[in-house]
């Protein structure tokens, strides 16, 4: 089991200290963007093994730090942020794997939903300089941009496609008691 426990209750993700990150090879690189806009809620069970996550995304919040890309990204050719200005995640199991957790669920993207595994780690805990306690987790997983329905993509003539299927997606959520 983990070293780190958390008190059990009901707490708030605070987006203002957590980020959504993905990142997608492109050519012989990759490509990295950000989502800003992420709500959510985390209830911690006495036994950690029943505790819950729900999140939602603004798709809208993307950026990659190039202004012509985030807009390529969310036109239909890639996340739709029209039609899908939202995505969520909702947990359906947990389960303690020594050094970390097997964070299990369903993430809705494009109107899509899929399982999905993250790779869950908790950071801590602990009250901040305005005496605020709050948790913290780092969590990864990596997904088929193909199975949500994004098939945006180009190819040199002849060559091979230029950005892959796996998108890897990194969680860094600190979360607060719930008022």
């Amino acid at each position: 089991m983990m070293d780190i426990t958390f008190p059990a209750g009901s707490y708030v993700i605070d987006a203002a200290h957590s980020s959504v990150t993905f990142s997608t090879r492109f050519v012989a690189g990759r490509v990295k963007g950000t989502f800003d806009d992420i709500s959510g809620t985390v209830e911690i069970a006495e036994d950690p093994e029943k505790s819950t996550v729900t999140a939602q995304i603004g798709t809208q919040s993307l950026h990659t730090g190039i202004a012509p890309r985030d807009e390529h990204l969310s036109s239909a050719d890639y996340f739709d942020v029209a039609n899908h200005p939202s995505a969520s995640f909702t947990s359906t199991e947990l389960i303690a794997d020594g050094e970390r957790f097997a964070l299990r669920g369903d993430l809705t993207f494009r109107g899509v939903t899929q399982p999905v595994e993250f790779d869950l780690y908790p950071l801590g805990s602990g009250t901040d300089h305005f005496g605020s306690f709050r948790l913290a987790f780092h969590a990864t997983t990596r997904v088929s941009r193909k199975a949500f329905g994004v098939n945006g993509n180009a190819s040199l003539p002849g060559g091979p496609l230029l950005i892959g299927d796996a998108t890897d997606v990194t969680l860094e959520i600190q979360a607060v008691p719930a008022a």
